[in-house]
């Protein structure tokens, strides 16, 4: 596996992806936004993209993840993870915040699995769903 800054050719497989968690409508717009910013981070896997990881570096001066998706067919095979490395090793902060809406099990787990501990929520969204915030100390 591969994980890299996405590119021009992958913007239509890191748009499918993120439909699948933030609906069709908003994914276009927002992978396109990240992938100008250079904020976009792909899992490759025998030239396919399998994984996508979207950040931004500006949220209250620290690193923020607002979306990681994995093919479901390449799921719990340490893809996230490697998205996650990545987006540690590039943070120009030593805060690094991740979220996930309170209805979702696995990416809660997974949050855990990675070393982030709760760090609050957010209520009153348009999606219904307390959305719950994380936390990880990366360097001093």
């Amino acid at each position: 596996m591969i994980v890299r800054h996405a590119d021009q050719a992958d913007l239509q497989a890191v748009t499918s992806l993120a439909a699948a968690v933030i609906g069709p409508e908003r994914a276009g717009p927002f992978m396109r936004s990240h992938a100008e910013r250079h904020h976009l981070l792909v899992a490759e896997e025998a030239g396919e993209v399998v994984g996508v990881l979207a950040y931004r570096t500006d949220w209250f001066q620290c690193a923020f993840v607002g979306l990681v998706s994995v093919r479901g067919d390449f799921r719990r095979r340490g893809i996230a993870h490697a998205l996650y490395k990545m987006v540690e090793g590039l943070s120009p902060s030593p805060r690094l915040y991740s979220s996930t809406e309170e209805t979702n099990a696995v990416a809660i787990q997974m949050h855990a699995a990675l070393g982030f501990t709760p760090s609050g929520h957010i209520d009153n969204l348009p999606q219904g769903y307390r959305e719950l915030l994380f936390y990880k100390r990366l360097h001093p």
